[in-house]
């Protein structure tokens, strides 16, 4: 049988959004800190003096701008390298994760467990097997119909 494969690659729509976005509070939330002139009550339960709720200020701008950087970083590396789902006679090939560039062989016959975790509408399939688990998100392949494909190749494979 002929080697079966899937782009595995990031949404670039969803990432320049994210950025986008968290650029837009990191701006926001800078010059609420640059500005700030006041106390600040988090549900009653925190309460900060001025320069407590500018330090707060601060550090949700810091991790604002963490996120840009890091999707920064996402993005780049999803559209620079190439990265594949192989699913071979005997075993599948995949990243170790979204940002890596590390392949896992997993051999079909020492896969212990094969499950679709669903969270917020997102689908995950998990591979679980001696080294670990393999966690592969519906998001990460083409569309919908590659993940519904991958997992039934996946069952039939584990199964056979």
């Amino acid at each position: 049988m002929a080697n079966v494969v899937f782009p595995y690659k990031p949404k670039t729509l969803i990432f320049v959004v994210s950025i986008v976005f968290f650029l837009i509070c990191a701006l926001f939330l800078g010059n609420i800190a640059l500005s700030n002139d006041r106390g600040l009550v988090l549900n009653r339960i925190f309460e900060f003096s001025t320069q407590g709720a500018t330090i707060f200020y601060w550090c949700l701008t810091a991790a604002s701008g963490v996120f840009v950087v890091v999707g920064t970083i996402a993005l780049y590396s999803g559209l620079k390298t190439r990265k594949e789902i192989v699913l071979t006679d005997d075993k599948i090939l995949a990243p170790k994760s979204g940002m890596s560039n590390k392949i896992i062989s997993v051999m079909y016959s020492e896969i212990t467990d094969l499950n679709i975790q669903s969270v917020q509408k997102q689908r995950f399939l998990n591979i679980i097997h001696p080294g670990g688990k393999l966690t592969i998100p519906q998001n990460m392949l083409a569309n919908k119909q590659a993940f519904d494909e991958l997992t039934t190749l996946m069952t039939a494979k584990v199964a056979g």
